[in-house]
């Protein structure tokens, strides 16, 4: 039986993410039975989850589950060592700073030195198992639209899904061998021969016009066979993580499902706004008054920084941040889009927004209810008619409340002019349908990893 998740690269970051907890535990028991420690079994046990649990802390945050990395050997054994390094560094702290039972480090240092090659190894596993037939699939396209293309060059940029795809079923009048490399197989009424020919288990369709020989009898009975049959935006929006914007129809907003909050999610994020709104104020109280001391002594002007932004329905809010650029910015230019190396950001200013601590007093605006932890980011009313112009969905994003961080500022960060926002688009699209208290808490995870490896703008 083939396997067919909503996720495909999910699949295998929980395969990548099983095989190194179980090589640590392999390694901590290892180790057990080598030095024979005199501190109790349970305790040792509790030891060994938490350090599961860190190594994949400094696995993941240095790169070990991305979708480049889990097909590079390269890129694997560079953040395997990166994550080794970290967690020595850590452990030396720990081992310097608190009380650990006796023979505590060297139970750790033989733990390390057997679980490396482990992890070496299970890696390798994993990229033999990962390429077996169980674990991944023959797609076929139907149609060579701009869909179908975006698609090929989707699944190509992201080799590791666990997805190959064939070829396409072309539905133009003039026969070609190939497009954008990707062979074309044959017209879209030789849809039978071609899909047990090729062995194929999953169809896409992203053809240009239904109006013209549509296989739907084929399709039916390819589906009632076992295999998975869906529509091109659908796998394209799976893949990808953003809802592809050319040629979309309001009846894909309407009757698509999504793009609700069931009432449980929808209390437990207000209750994670309020509680980590609160509590982050209070205990981040010392870090935003050092960034307070540091922007006066840097540069004169107000320590805050308040400007309108457009709220849910188009309520326009002050939203309150650290200064990060000289005072008065604006006065001869007016409102323009922050640019990479901007000049008007002062040097505390670039180290504020590296690690995004400029965003902290927000937490105040989210405390009171105008903002939320997730959501798109809130625009300046300033281009919201240019962008609305441009992008005829983009007030849309105005019927949630905007957020601190969000899908589109993890995935594609900040951008500087109005043409990048169709990216900005798609991913907030994505998120509107799809959102969910779990999302969140994995957009708050993935910005926790921007902060600190300052990958802020």
């Amino acid at each position: 039986m083939r396997f067919y998740l909503l996720n495909l690269y999910l699949l295998r970051v929980l395969m990548a993410v099983s095989i190194d907890a179980l090589c640590f535990v392999v390694a901590a028991a290892a180790s057990w039975f080598l030095l024979e420690p005199d501190f109790p079994v349970h305790q040792y046990a509790i030891a060994t989850a938490v350090g599961v649990l860190c190594s994949f802390v400094a696995l993941y945050y240095t790169g070990a589950y991305g979708l480049t990395t889990l097909g590079s050997g390269r890129r694997t054994v560079e953040s395997i060592f990166g994550a080794m390094g970290t967690a020595f560094v850590v452990a030396l702290l720990v081992y310097f700073s608190l009380r650990t039972p006796p023979r505590a480090m060297e139970t750790l240092a033989h733990t390390a030195a057997i679980y490396f090659p482990l992890l070496v190894g299970g890696r390798l596993l994993f990229r033999m198992v990962s390429k077996m037939p169980r674990f991944s699939q023959h797609v076929l396209v139907i149609g060579t639209s701009d869909l179908g293309l975006a698609i090929a060059k989707a699944m190509h940029e992201r080799g590791n899904l666990g997805a190959r795809l064939v070829g396409f079923l072309s539905d133009d009048a003039i026969q070609r061998r190939s497009i954008e490399g990707v062979p074309v197989l044959g017209k879209v009424h030789e849809i039978e021969k071609i899909i047990d020919h090729e062995r194929i288990d999953r169809i896409v369709v992203a053809s240009k016009s239904r109006s013209e020989y549509f296989p739907s009898e084929e399709l039916l009975a390819a589906k009632l066979g076992g295999r998975h049959v869906e529509s091109g935006v659908t796998f394209y929006e799976r893949i990808t993580g953003r809802v592809y914007l050319r040629d979309l129809r309001p009846s894909y907003l309407i009757f698509q499902d999504g793009f609700r909050l069931n009432p449980v999610s929808a209390r437990l994020k207000q209750l994670l706004d309020v509680t980590v709104s609160a509590v982050g104020l209070v205990a981040l109280a010392p870090v935003i008054a050092l960034c307070a001391l540091a922007i006066k002594l840097d540069s004169p002007g107000p320590i805050l920084y308040r400007q309108e932004r457009v709220g849910q329905r188009g309520r326009v809010f002050r939203v309150c941040k650290l200064r990060s650029m000289r005072h008065r910015a604006e006065d001869h230019t007016g409102a323009v889009f922050s640019r990479e190396d901007d000049d008007r950001i002062t040097r505390v200013g670039r180290i504020l927004r590296k690690t995004r601590l400029d965003e902290l007093p927000q937490l105040w605006n989210v405390l009171v209810g105008e903002m939320s932890l997730v959501g798109p980011r809130p625009e300046r009313p300033e281009f919201m008619d240019a962008l609305s112009e441009r992008y005829p969905y983009f007030r849309l994003r105005s019927a949630l409340k905007p957020g601190l961080t969000g899908w589109a500022q993890i995935r594609h960060g900040y951008v500087n002019d109005v043409d990048g926002f169709e990216e900005k688009l798609a991913l907030d699209l994505y998120y509107m349908k799809h959102r969910s208290f779990m999302m969140d808490l994995l957009i708050l995870w993935k910005t926790a990893k921007t902060m600190v490896l300052l990958h802020g703008v």
